[in-house]
């Protein structure tokens, strides 16, 4: 028999539906947006012969009270996490389905002393569609595939929440960023996406899984965005192997169209294992989906793009002429805010500083101090030696108040990752690197070469191996890179690292993109908020 009880922070109310009998595991049940308990029903009544089970109508759902204002993603995952601890949860279950997936991530990035496992089912927003009427001609679209018990379930919730409260956690539901919050989340976190899920795209939910640092996806065939609903017996059954830590991948369906298809994802692999490759069109420029390194791209678009990618480089070089005769960088990059991390741009191999400067200058315009590293000429020096001769360097500076990040591009993204491992990035306040197109295995295409600054970055090369033997620090990484990289065909996705593909072609044009200097801010932002360990 399930009881009632309520949680009270303020004028924030929760109601809790508990049942079940075992007091291990507990799953704690958060629903999407305009939703309450009712509909895990069939899902919590599965569950129940395996733990205790807590289904939660949030702050203005179902039967709580609605508060004076909507809370944010932070704010509801922060009150989740109050809950638990006030019922003295620990290891707790945590199953969130769509809005509510981006609750129960917030909850597990926030109390990871609370939480033992996740399961986001249909984790919501995909980025790419982070706008309010996007959302709904993607709701409408789901509402066609639905069945009479979900439609009837999904009226109700919607009618007790009332179209203004509704609309209102709308905003705050499209405006979290959840791609910043998943590499937070440490522990065990399958990810299940219905086949006909119209509002979460596969692709989006694969890029969840693989941005956790203990991720893991299945797809349930047949069925919509309401899975748990109208397949509450199957999901359950995967929630529970999930939290025994079983694999889930052999689902024991009880009607023949169901079975589970997994991706194991431990620790974020090259993106390129699990993607479905998409070609991108003649100007470079192509979906997040394509191939990491380019990989399979039919010739003659792979020389137009290397040639592109070779004109930019030259016009760069170009510029470089007159830094090299003793030009310094821009005095304005030293002003910014002071709450921000500093910036420390570190070139390629055969690049001067001013290959960066179009980053530089956008970066600068975002607020942060940006500085140069002088002395390195065109950077051909090895990357221990260079590593060793920044370190100096730095360690005659201040160290910022918030810290500093290093955003190198090749070459420079591997000298970052040294300075890391030297010296764990503390002393130098160094917070972590974020690295563009960096040959984190190394290069294949290094042997073509025989200059030694170059065949140092073949895959066999002791430095290399070393750099990618040593994975403690991946975590303070960020890994960016585009669609097609002739220096790079071996990929830059780093294992355990938050990876970011860009949709542009290329190893050196990929620099001027906006997109990438939309994700180098993105990511300095994620290590900036980060623990300085994370």
């Amino acid at each position: 028999m399930a009881v009632t009880r309520w949680f009270r922070s303020g004028d924030r109310v929760i109601r809790i539906v508990e049942s079940g009998g075992a007091s291990r595991p507990v799953y704690v049940l958060v629903h999407g947006l305009g939703m309450a308990h009712e509909y895990w029903n069939g899902l919590a009544d599965a569950l129940e012969r395996t733990g205790r089970v807590l289904a939660l109508d949030l702050p203005g759902f179902g039967d709580s009270p609605t508060p004076d204002e909507p809370l944010s993603m932070p704010e509801s995952g922060a009150l989740v996490g109050e809950l638990l601890a006030a019922e003295g949860v620990t290891r707790a279950v945590l199953v969130g389905h769509s809005y509510g997936a981006q609750v129960v991530t917030e909850t597990a990035a926030q109390r990871p002393d609370l939480v033992g496992a996740v399961v986001l089912i249909g984790p919501t927003v995909n980025p790419r569609e982070r706008t309010v009427a996007k959302q709904t001609l993607r709701f409408l679209q789901d509402i066609s595939l639905t069945n009479p018990k979900v439609l009837a379930v999904g009226l109700k919730s919607y009618a007790e929440a009332g179209p203004g409260w509704y609309t209102a956690n709308l905003r705050p539901m499209i405006e979290h960023r959840m791609e910043r919050v998943l590499p937070r989340v440490a522990v065990p976190t399958l990810v299940v996406r219905a086949e006909h899920d119209a509002i979460v795209p596969r692709d989006w939910a694969r890029e969840v899984a693989r941005l956790l640092p203990a991720g893991r996806f299945i797809e349930v065939p047949g069925r919509g965005h309401e899975t748990m609903v109208t397949a509450g017996a199957q999901v359950a059954d995967l929630i529970a192997r999930h939290a025994r830590g079983e694999p889930v991948g052999q689902v024991v369906p009880e009607a023949s169209d169901l079975s589970g298809r997994e991706t194991h994802l431990p620790g974020r692999p090259a993106l390129r294992d699990q993607t479905e490759t998409a070609e991108a069109d003649a100007s470079g420029r192509g979906p997040l989906e394509g191939t990491a390194a380019g990989l399979g791209a039919p010739p003659l678009k792979a020389a137009w793009w290397w040639a592109r990618d070779y004109a930019y480089a030259a016009r760069r070089q170009l510029a470089a002429v007159g830094a090299l005769g003793g030009q310094g960088s821009p005095r304005h990059w030293l002003r910014g805010n002071d709450a921000l991390p500093e910036v420390v741009l570190l070139p390629g191999v055969y690049e001067h500083w001013t290959f960066l400067r179009p980053l530089g200058e956008r970066l600068n315009r975002a607020g942060y101090r940006v500085r140069t590293v002088h002395g390195m000429g065109v950077n051909r020096a090895p990357i221990v030696e260079t590593s060793d001769k920044l370190a100096r360097a730095l360690a005659k500076l201040p160290v910022p108040d918030a810290g500093r990040i290093v955003v190198g591009h090749s070459k420079g993204g591997l000298i970052g990752k040294h300075l890391l491992i030297r010296t764990g990035g503390d002393a130098l306040g160094v917070l972590g690197v974020v690295a563009i197109c960096t040959p984190f295995g190394g290069s294949s295409r290094a042997r073509l070469l025989r200059d030694p600054s170059v065949r140092a970055l073949l895959p066999t090369d002791a430095t290399i191996v070393m750099l990618g033997e040593a994975a403690s620090v991946n975590a303070r990484i960020v890994s960016i890179f585009g669609t097609f990289d002739p220096h790079v065909p071996d990929g830059s996705a780093l294992n355990g690292a938050t990876n970011v593909r860009v949709p542009i072609a290329g190893h050196f044009r990929v620099l001027a993109a906006p997109e990438t200097a939309d994700a180098v801010l993105e990511g300095l932002e994620l290590l900036a908020a980060a623990p300085a360990r994370i």
